[in-house]
């Protein structure tokens, strides 16, 4: 705590440092792996950053682009992913109910990363469907944890924008095939077209066509019904 505590005065006073700084104090936190203790000090390096993590798409940016900022919260979602995940195999087997009752209250120390994610202003579609999304679907489907995967995947449909989730559903739903069989995917997909459903009823009701007030709906491009009915039956095989 001490070492991420004078990591973020030296960033404040070496501005020009920051991106290295932050690279280095999420690599460092790998110091300490005892489950508990390792999440809860990379939601205070989490916490004390918010406010100074680069959000820049400019590449020349010497204090670091929102790329910087993806990498640094994306390897500390993946490393608290593991950790949280690791608590389920500790301690004797008749405990496994408290754990995992454990692991239900502690699951928002995890989610707050993608949180993070979602607050990063200049991460654009392109920049969500290239580094983002991939990058959160990866470690989700790595973990092969049951508890871990069914709250992420609803993390990620709750904490980004529709309009991303109307272009990335085939890498979603794709995703969610290869899933623990321990997963209800059925609640994940469920909320992902409730979460499309509220939105189109949204956007529908917001102006009229041509009205300067009128919110975007679903695009005519995305074939909704198709995507949706070709990964179910992958999903389902």
């Amino acid at each position: 705590y001490l070492l991420i505590t004078v990591g973020l005065v030296y960033i404040k006073t070496n501005p020009c440092l920051k991106r290295d700084l932050l690279r280095d104090l999420v690599e460092m936190c790998r110091g300490v792996q005892h489950p508990l203790r390792g999440l809860f000090l990379r939601n205070y390096l989490l916490q004390c950053t918010r406010n100074i993590l680069p959000d820049s798409p400019e590449e020349n940016d010497e204090e670091g682009t929102v790329r910087d900022s993806i990498d640094f919260v994306l390897m500390n979602f993946a490393e608290m992913n593991k950790l949280w995940v690791r608590m389920q195999h500790q301690g004797h087997s008749r405990d496994r109910e408290r754990r995992e009752r454990e692991r239900e209250e502690l699951k928002i120390l995890v989610g707050t990363n993608l949180v993070r994610l979602s607050q990063l202003e200049s991460v654009t579609l392109e920049i969500y469907k290239k580094l983002v999304l991939p990058g959160i679907l990866e470690q989700v489907v790595s973990c092969r944890d049951a508890i871990a995967q069914e709250y992420l995947m609803e993390c990620i449909i709750q904490v980004f924008p529709d309009e991303f989730h109307l272009q990335t559903l085939n890498a979603f739903l794709k995703s969610c095939a290869e899933l623990h069989n321990g997963v209800n995917v059925k609640n994940i997909i469920i909320s992902l077209i409730d979460r499309l459903a509220t939105f189109s009823q949204r956007s529908d009701g917001v102006g009229g066509p041509g009205s300067p007030n009128q919110v975007p709906g679903i695009l005519q491009d995305v074939k909704l019904f198709d995507v949706f009915s070709d990964q179910v039956a992958t999903i389902i095989q």
